[in-house]
């Protein structure tokens, strides 16, 4: 481990470095060279459209469990059976374990990125050309040198010092997530014109922000730095305590029924990732091209979009998959052991006398195609009481017999064929009416590109139909 302590002032301060000189670039473009707001405007806004992707990759790294308390940030983080994983993954030698458990973190910072720089650039791209500021080769030097001091300090505090042990990932995403949300403010402020002493005041407050931001993520500082380190986590992982013994029966999930149901989660969550993507790929050139805008702007805004969507698509792929698919139950004795073969880690224990409301889920797709089996359990008592996911299983009859579950039939329940019919109608006529819409000049005078922004809404009646298919 690093000598390094958090208390080391003169070390923290030289790790600051790379970030201050960094931000002189700008301010002595403010005050020798006369750069205009939109120049300093468009600087700091590309900097943070980097600074949150960074800030993703980061909390891969985390080594503290996240905290409980994730509904008062910027950053939503949803619920996810992922986050409660435990244990790590060697990528390589040269880089710190990956946790499985933070990737619905960088999962949110890539959709929640999406969305701030969205709103970001609406207003900015009012007073502001950003392609014309691009042109200026002393300003790309400055977003370079503002990335570069980012990347730096990364590498030499977060991972040369070690720091990534003693953070939880949702400290490491909302950092640079709230320092986001005051310095948007700053800067249309600054956007709609001021002098020069507005715009240097604006630089000295953004490394106010920066430092502070610094000194959060090396837990120190007043109450500015308490606000930007956002809820930390305060939890330690509690050894579980595995019984002695070998195992007397071992049972893995069905790994091709997990990625399946991981395939069919992201055509349900399909609609919105597509919307998201298409007002990436629409508003950009609105904002940018100032009415006018050109056919490479147009072709790199729809890269960009298809990248966003395919990093949301696969993201969620990913954390259904690394949540199950390496999922193994031994019974040692009385006690039933979920271990985790990826991370090599037991995830949770419980004595088979105490798995009670044993119940199969209906209404998984992969089940019915695999013929496996997916049940949910409740262990624990009182504040320990949790519901559980066992599953899927390819032989759910030895399962039940193994674990003593009292469960009398591990059959489905017949569909409901009428709604079920009503559901795949209903995708049909989705379908065609949206190439009706796109294709052809029967369809109503809306522009077909903003069908995209309408699918959430529309995949609302095939997946209710399909809901109660199962009742």
């Amino acid at each position: 481990m690093s000598s390094i302590q958090y208390g080391d002032t003169p070390q923290t301060a030289l790790g600051f470095l790379p970030v201050l000189a960094a931000n002189v670039l700008p301010l002595a473009g403010v005050v020798w060279f006369g750069w205009d707001p939109e120049t300093l405007v468009a600087v700091y806004v590309l900097e943070l459209l980097v600074v949150l992707p960074l800030a993703g990759v980061k909390a891969l790294f985390a080594g503290k469990p996240p905290a409980s308390d994730r509904e008062a940030g910027v950053f939503n983080i949803p619920e996810s059976d992922l986050a409660d994983k435990r244990g790590s993954v060697t990528v390589h030698s040269r880089l710190p374990p990956v946790y499985p458990r933070n990737v619905p973190f960088t999962v949110a910072v890539v959709c929640g990125g999406a969305w701030i720089g969205f709103l970001i650039l609406a207003p900015v791209s009012e007073v502001v050309s950003v392609l014309d500021v691009l042109g200026h080769p002393e300003v790309l030097l400055s977003v370079v040198a503002l990335v570069v001091g980012q990347v730096v300090e990364t590498v030499h505090t977060y991972f040369g010092s070690e720091r990534y042990a003693e953070r939880s990932p949702y400290a490491v995403v909302e950092i640079p997530a709230r320092q986001g949300f005051l310095l948007s403010c700053f800067l249309f402020i600054v956007a709609v014109g001021g002098p020069t002493s507005v715009l240097v005041a604006f630089v000295v407050v953004k490394v106010l922000f920066e430092w502070s931001g610094f000194r959060a993520e090396h837990g120190g500082g007043g109450r500015l730095t308490g606000w930007l380190s956002g809820p930390d986590s305060e939890i330690t992982a509690d050894s579980v305590n595995v019984p002695a013994g070998h195992p007397s029966a071992t049972i893995d999930v069905a790994q091709r029924s997990v990625i399946a149901d991981a395939v069919w989660g992201v055509v349900t969550k399909g609609p919105f990732y597509v919307m998201l993507a298409t007002f990436v790929w629409l508003g950009v050139p609105a904002f940018l091209g100032e009415g006018a805008p050109s056919l490479s702007l147009w072709l790199a805004s729809g890269l960009a979009s298809l990248v966003l969507l395919s990093l949301l698509l696969v993201g969620d792929i990913v954390e259904t998959v690394l949540t199950n698919k390496w999922t193994t139950y031994y019974r040692i004795g009385d006690q039933l052991v979920a271990h985790d073969r990826l991370t090599d880690e037991p995830q949770w224990t419980a004595p088979v006398g105490e798995l009670r409301d044993a119940s199969v889920v209906e209404t998984r797709l992969s089940d019915r195609y695999f013929g496996t089996r997916t049940v949910t359990v409740t262990t624990g008592r009182g504040d320990d009481e949790t519901e559980r996911t066992l599953g899927p299983l390819d032989d759910p009859k030895t399962f039940v017999e193994t674990f003593d579950l009292q469960l009398q039939s591990t059959d489905l329940s017949p569909l409901n064929w009428w709604f079920a019919g009503a559901a795949v109608s209903s995708v049909v006529l989705i379908a065609i009416g949206s190439i009706v819409v796109a294709a052809t000049p029967l369809g109503p005078s809306v522009p077909w590109v903003l069908l995209p922004v309408y699918l959430p809404f529309l995949g609302v009646v095939p997946m209710g139909f399909w809901k109660l298919a199962h009742l």
